[in-house]
């Protein structure tokens, strides 16, 4: 089939789908995808696929709204697609519409969350009516999470039988095999970043990963660490937090404050994700407290690490851990974030044991090998 990806960051083709888009050309299908951004150069040639840039707007925009539904709906019809699939709320919400005025036949909406859920009064509303709209125009429904279809169904979005879900979820799994493996990294490669870091042999290292906003717990997360060292004095221990300041949903001055003045933080900013396995291979415990997810991508990717859990039962959460075998489950409030620390603290036996617990699942459940032959059949599925 000639398939089209719309996107409105092709930073978002790159973190997800590397790999994965190669590995569907390779099964017979010509792929194509669009964003407002240009992507590195080299993600299109590993993956066999065409891009073309069409300025997308992240922000409810009107009248660029109708440009970008125009110029697509004119490419659609020049290039005669099987099939178009939209990602992220509003690169889906003009994909499906211009797919539909330009008549293609299969419409796939990727639903790799719901950003509603944290909005409030107008937002919420505006938020919600994209949701349904963009799923109108969908012939089919591909989401992340089986929480985020129990989501989808519960607050009326679209119907059941129009909504799926890829094996266990996910976008398509991660490569635990070669690069988020504890086997692929070095003693000395470990040790040397500890140093750099600032992280003795000593200390008890409570991680984070993503980015810093309140959507993602970190108000409660920070305060939640504090107030474990203050029940633990004599405890050497530092938070990890790897990942950039949200630009837009901006955290209190007061916590930003502390993150970057509390000798106990340690704050990476942004980093490669190549670096990743290693930054979590520093951790003896990863805190996900988040508010909404898709699904949890950096908890599975923590736990083929051999990193214990703690994250909350927020939507796309849920699905990330199998409690009491990979991780446990926490309140997104300092007090039970404090109490799931000093559990972990308390018992390096319970840590070991969620930790190859949690390897096993994602190698079971989420890793290439398993989920991208799985995605094959879908495609395969919608001709």
């Amino acid at each position: 089939m000639k398939i089209l990806h719309v996107f409105t960051l092709a930073t978002t083709a790159e973190s997800f789908f590397d790999g994965q888009f190669g590995y569907i050309a390779e099964g017979g299908h010509e792929l194509s995808f669009v964003a407002a951004t240009e992507p590195d150069p080299g993600f299109c040639e590993r993956n066999s696929i065409t891009f073309d840039k069409v300025d997308i707007a992240r922000r409810i925009d009107v009248v660029a709204d109708l440009k970008a539904i125009r110029r697509l709906a004119s490419m659609m019809r020049r290039e005669r697609f099987d099939v178009v699939v939209g990602h992220t709320p509003k690169g889906a919400m003009v994909a499906m519409i211009a797919s539909w005025i330009a008549r293609v036949p299969i419409r796939v909406y990727y639903r790799h969350g719901l950003i509603y859920t944290t909005a409030k009064g107008l937002k919420r509303t505006i938020f919600k009516t994209v949701e349904r709209l963009t799923a109108c125009y969908a012939t089919k429904i591909v989401n992340v999470s089986p929480s985020l279809s129990a989501l989808a169904v519960k607050d009326h979005l679209n119907s059941g039988r129009k909504q799926t879900v890829i094996g266990a979820g996910t976008c398509g799994g991660i490569d635990a095999g070669n690069t988020f493996n504890p086997g692929c990294l070095s003693e000395e490669k470990v040790t040397q970043e500890k140093r750099f870091l600032g992280i003795s042999d000593d200390d008890f290292v409570v991680g984070f990963c993503g980015r810093l906003c309140r959507d993602k717990g970190i108000v409660e997360l920070i305060e939640g660490f504090k107030a474990f060292k203050s029940s633990h004095p004599d405890a050497s221990a530092k938070l990890l937090l790897v990942g950039p300041f949200d630009s837009r949903d901006i955290l209190p001055e007061s916590i930003k404050n502390e993150i970057q003045d509390n000798p106990d933080f340690i704050a990476t900013g942004n980093q490669p994700k190549e670096k990743l396995p290693l930054l979590y291979s520093l951790m003896d415990v990863f805190v996900f407290p988040s508010y909404r997810e898709g699904f949890g991508m950096c908890v599975i990717e923590a736990s083929a690490m051999e990193v214990p859990i703690l994250v909350s039962r927020s939507h796309g959460c849920v699905d990330s851990i199998r409690e009491g075998l990979t991780g446990q489950y926490i309140e997104i409030s300092a007090e039970s974030i404090s109490d799931g620390i000093s559990r972990m603290y308390s018992s390096p036996e319970l840590r070991k044991k969620l930790g190859k617990g949690g390897r096993r699942f994602v190698l079971d459940n989420f890793d290439h090998s398993v989920m991208w032959p799985e995605i094959i059949k879908l495609y395969n599925s919608l001709k």
